[in-house]
């Protein structure tokens, strides 16, 4: 969802760096969190600043960050334009499956705002997995719910965490550059590389 459909990376990036404010943060690049659950990502910018804070406290933080970006999206509404029309195409030849980090709240924000429920069979979101990307738990569930082999699958992925757990779970991954770099997302194991969503009917076919 998030980079892929919703052009919601600057917003995720804003409100991490809003609710880590008050800590001393030297070093942090929201592309290293791209596709993580909030949490995990909070956990790993203290980690890599060297910052111990109780377990209470990090769940405050992380429940901050969320409700700033949730806030944010609902208002602003980013979706990838020609996002709703891609999914039409596909949906008319492809079973559509969506697996995302996000919260349920976000999901269903951005499925209700967008109408897009009618183009999935599939919806998994963090409250359904209990390990994140780049485990490829997420994009197993999915697969198992659409009925479909992971090698008949192709994930969409703007994360190099997210190309991770797409080949992890046996699947092939196609990369959009909207937050990790074609490079980067190569190097993560991406087979294919697109520059706009609508380069995957093309991919599709």
């Amino acid at each position: 969802m998030d980079g892929v459909l919703l052009a919601s990376s600057p917003i995720h990036e804003a409100a991490y760096r809003q609710a880590l404010s008050a800590l001393p943060i030297r070093h942090f690049d929201y592309r290293r969190l791209a596709g993580l659950r909030t949490m995990d990502g909070i956990r790993a910018v203290l980690t890599e600043n060297g910052i111990a804070l109780p377990e209470q406290q990090v769940d405050a933080l992380a429940a901050h960050k969320s409700g700033i970006a949730l806030q944010r999206i609902i208002a602003e509404n980013p979706i990838v334009p020609g996002a709703t029309q891609v999914l039409r195409s596909l949906s008319q030849t492809h079973k559509l499956g969506l697996a995302t980090s996000a919260s349920p709240a976000a999901v269903n924000a951005f499925l209700d705002q967008n109408a897009l429920r009618p183009w999935f069979q599939c919806v998994v979101h963090s409250g359904d997995v209990r390990r994140a990307k780049p485990s490829p738990e997420i994009f197993q569930t999915a697969f198992l719910c659409l009925g479909l082999e992971p090698a008949n699958c192709l994930v969409v992925e703007d994360a190099t965490a997210g190309i991770q757990a797409a080949k992890s779970a046996g699947a092939a991954a196609c990369g959009i550059p909207s937050t990790c770099s074609v490079t980067e997302l190569e190097a993560a194991g991406a087979d294919w590389i697109i520059d706009r969503l609508e380069d995957l009917l093309d991919v599709g076919a």
